[in-house]
C-alpha cells in the first residue's frame, strides 16, 4: 500500500538512502509534483547545510571557555552562600533553643519547703489551736488541757 504523500521525515530518511532501498519513494516523486517540489526543497537545505563554515575562530572557543568556567564559579558561589545561609539559621535555631530552655531553667521556682503559708493551707483551718490531729496523738502522754491558763492562778 502506498502512502498518498511523504512526510518531511520520510523524505529526509529517502535523501541519506541507498539508492536501491529508495525505489518505491523516488517512483512516487516522478509522479507527484508537490512531494518532488519538497524533496528538492530538503535537498537544497541540506546542502547549504553542508556548505556553512563549521570552522570558528580561537577566539570562540576561548570566549566559550571563559563562558563556562564563569558559570561554574557562580553556581559555586550560589551554593557557598546557601550553606552559608543554612549554618547561620542553624545557629540561630540552636541558640533560640537553648536560650529558651535557659530561661525557662531559671523561671522554674520551685516552692520552699515548710514554709508558714503553706502549712496554713495544708491544715484545715480551726476554731480551736488546741484540736488538731498532731495534738490528739500526744494527748495520752501530756495533757494538754493543763497548759491553758485558767487565769486564776497568780
Amino acid at each position: 500500500m502506498m502512502k498518498i504523500h511523504f512526510t518531511e521525515a520520510d523524505l529526509l530518511e529517502t535523501y541519506y538512502m541507498q539508492p536501491g532501498e529508495s525505489m518505491p519513494v523516488m517512483m512516487h516523486l516522478a509522479s507527484c509534483e508537490e512531494c518532488a517540489s519538497r524533496y528538492d526543497r530538503l535537498g537544497r537545505k541540506l546542502r547549504e547545510a553542508a556548505s556553512c563554515e563549521t570552522e570558528r575562530p580561537a577566539t570562540f572557543w576561548v570566549r566559550q571557555r571563559h563562558l563556562v568556567m564563569h558559570a561554574i564559579a557562580k553556581r559555586r558561589e550560589h551554593r557557598v552562600s546557601i550553606a552559608r545561609t543554612f549554618r547561620v539559621a542553624a545557629v540561630a535555631a540552636f541558640a533560640f533553643i537553648l536560650g529558651t530552655e535557659i530561661m525557662y531553667k531559671s523561671l522554674d521556682t520551685k516552692p520552699l519547703p515548710n514554709t508558714p503559708i503553706q502549712r496554713a493551707q495544708l491544715r484545715p483551718m480551726t476554731d480551736d489551736p488546741w484540736d488538731s490531729k498532731e495534738l490528739k496523738t500526744f494527748h495520752s502522754v501530756v495533757e494538754w488541757e493543763n497548759w491553758i491558763d485558767s487565769g486564776d492562778e497568780l
